[in-house]
């Protein structure tokens, strides 16, 4: 996207960033090492596709002696962005979680939605500027999915939100499309809950594997009002609600016929 530091505050931040980074004469990988993240996430931040961190926006005003402009400005960001304090935190427990299991018994869940899905998902009420932004940044966390060690994932979906037509026939031909393309990759699970299945849980959510450190949860809510879980009982008991559904889903590969056959049918 064009970025224009009067359009707002996410613009603003990202033309000030890299404005300083090349006053620096400091590469964006530079950058990411002061900063103790990678340089294409920087390249994320210049282009608003990821919202820094408050830790990462006190780190580059060190990096670049500034009075806490960063700093400052980062809440304004976060505002803006009209994401609750746990989707953040969420986001950024997304970058380091290895496994992730989910569930959306309504959408093609963030991480497999083609742009062309994502804007049709996320325009109601919004402001051309603002939905670029939105699809941006939800785009933008897809980046996990092309590391050299990408997390392993599994996603549970309803028959029913793969026949529901978000954006026109050929936004959905091309999402599900998507769908098989990853369903192809070995770190990645995509299974669907056919239409008779005893599956009643209305709410989506994830859980997040960890190697090292604590499994974690998030439960969604609508616009982006979710909770991110760490209290272990609860965790478990997201984990064993996960392999319940997932018991009734229907095994990869008749998952990837059925997504051929729902686009066939449009």
């Amino acid at each position: 996207m064009d970025i224009d530091p009067s359009a707002s505050a996410a613009e603003q931040y990202a033309y000030r960033l890299r404005l300083h980074r090349e006053r620096a004469e400091l590469t964006q990988d530079d950058v990411g090492r002061e900063c103790i993240i990678s340089g294409k996430m920087i390249g994320h931040f210049e282009n608003c596709r990821r919202i820094p961190t408050l830790d990462v926006s006190k780190d580059l005003d060190r990096l670049f002696d500034l009075d806490k402009y960063f700093e400052e400005l980062h809440p304004h960001v976060v505002r803006e962005a009209a994401l609750s304090p746990a989707f953040i935190s969420y986001a950024e427990q997304e970058q380091l979680a290895d496994s992730l299991r989910i569930f959306d018994p309504l959408l093609v869940p963030g991480l497999a939605q083609t742009e062309a899905y994502a804007r049709g998902v996320l325009c109601a009420g919004q402001r051309d500027d603002r939905l670029a932004q939105a699809v941006a940044l939800r785009l933008g966390r897809q980046d996990i999915l092309d590391r050299d060690d990408p997390p392993f994932l599994v996603v549970l979906m309803r028959e029913s939100a793969l026949r529901e037509v978000v954006g026109g026939s050929g936004v959905m031909k091309e999402q599900l499309a998507h769908l098989l393309e990853m369903a192809r990759r070995p770190n990645i699970s995509i299974q669907a809950i056919p239409a008779r299945a005893p599956v009643y849980v209305v709410s989506s959510f994830t859980l997040l594997g960890h190697m090292e450190g604590a499994d974690l949860a998030y439960v969604d809510g609508a616009e982006g009002n979710g909770q991110l879980i760490s209290a272990p009982r609860q965790v478990h008991s997201l984990a064993v609600l996960f392999d319940q559904i997932r018991g009734v889903a229907l095994p990869t590969s008749e998952s990837e016929e059925l997504i051929r056959a729902i686009m066939e049918q449009m």
